[in-house]
């Protein structure tokens, strides 16, 4: 794929989580879940909570976690073996594209579903604009990877001399000039509504003196941070690059992300602390009861995974290593606990 495409959903995936994390109020996975409103607070009060219909909201990130994670990752199989043109070219090991794609099952009932809340209410105008212009093209690239998969299962691609190979690349080629574009223009919506809402949330959950949700959510929070200042960096020094140029990694500039990663740092043991503590442990149902104890482990190895690829991140970015890896990994660990944090607590 072109790169400028791909580091700009990778950015853009990292952030869109915490859309996910303020349409609930933790151990939330519902269609219509309830948020604290602080949008008429005064002097430092929340008020009551009331419940609103998020069904809609939970819809947008049910495609973004498509295309994070099934999409994008089956895409990156086949581009790094074909060439990322209208013309079918191998470029690498046809067969490895497998390993990607045997798992592949369209949803495109999820995303006619999303298609038709895109006209409804409430209205959130970029992520309805690029839904609607996406719908259509997504639905045919998830039908196309389904076919590949198909293909590449049963070995197919084998006994026809890979005959249909340029068939189904000509069906996906076509699909992807449309969501190429829209797909990144619905991400960036979807990191929009994120950064609006992601510091009342946090006041809201240390008012009520929910700690593990809140350090959780600074953790989360401050390692987006620091992919946004990355990301920042890599930007400028690729704007004179095209979209078919290998991608410039630049040395990054320490002076903005030094004190995130302390912040992060911070975040992480005081999160440590707070389940750590048997009262604080105990407002979350979860880690009651007779799973309390696999609950907790399960979460804290999520917390843990995170913690661990930020400081490979770190390093990586103080000694000059290449960091292009680790600031995937990071991605992927964010979405871990973004998961753990909605389906666990």
């Amino acid at each position: 794929m072109k790169w400028k495409n791909y580091w700009i959903k990778v950015f853009a995936l990292a952030l869109c989580g915490a859309l996910l994390l303020s349409s609930c109020s933790g151990g939330g996975g519902s269609e219509s879940t309830k948020k604290p409103d602080v949008s008429s607070a005064s002097s430092g009060d929340v008020s009551d909570e009331v419940q609103e219909d998020y069904s809609k909201y939970n819809a947008y990130l049910k495609i973004a976690d498509i295309i994070s994670d099934d999409i994008e990752p089956a895409l990156s199989y086949y581009f790094e073996n074909v060439d990322y043109a209208e013309t079918f070219a191998v470029i690498g090991d046809y067969s490895a594209i497998e390993e990607g794609v045997r798992f592949y099952i369209a949803t495109t009932y999820t995303v006619e579903e999303a298609m038709k809340y895109a006209k409804e209410e409430p209205a959130y105008p970029k992520a309805d604009a690029a839904m609607t212009a996406m719908g259509d093209s997504m639905i045919q690239v998830m039908e196309a990877l389904e076919d590949l998969a198909s293909y590449m299962s049963f070995d197919d691609f084998e006994k026809d001399n890979m005959a249909k190979a340029p068939e189904i690349h000509a069906q996906l080629w076509q699909a992807l000039q449309v969501y190429d574009v829209y797909s990144v223009n619905f991400l960036d919506a979807i990191s929009e509504m994120a950064s609006a809402t992601r510091d009342d949330d946090r006041a809201s959950l240390l008012k009520r003196g929910e700690l593990v949700l809140y350090h959780s959510l600074t953790m989360i929070h401050t390692s987006e941070d620091i992919l946004d200042l990355i990301w920042a960096q890599i930007e400028t020094a690729n704007a004179e690059i095209g979209p078919e140029e290998e991608m410039i990694l630049p040395e990054i500039d320490m002076t903005q992300l030094s004190p995130l990663f302390d912040q992060f740092q911070t975040a992480y043991e005081d999160l440590n602390g707070a389940l750590a503590n048997e009262e604080e442990r105990s407002k979350i149902s979860t880690f009651t009861g007779v799973v309390g104890d696999n609950a907790l482990k399960l979460y804290n190895n999520k917390v843990e995974s995170l913690l661990s690829w930020v400081n490979r991140l770190k390093n990586d970015l103080t000694e000059g290593a290449d960091y292009a890896e680790d600031f995937n990994k990071v991605s992927e660990a964010i979405g871990s606990m973004i998961d753990g944090y909605n389906s666990i607590i």
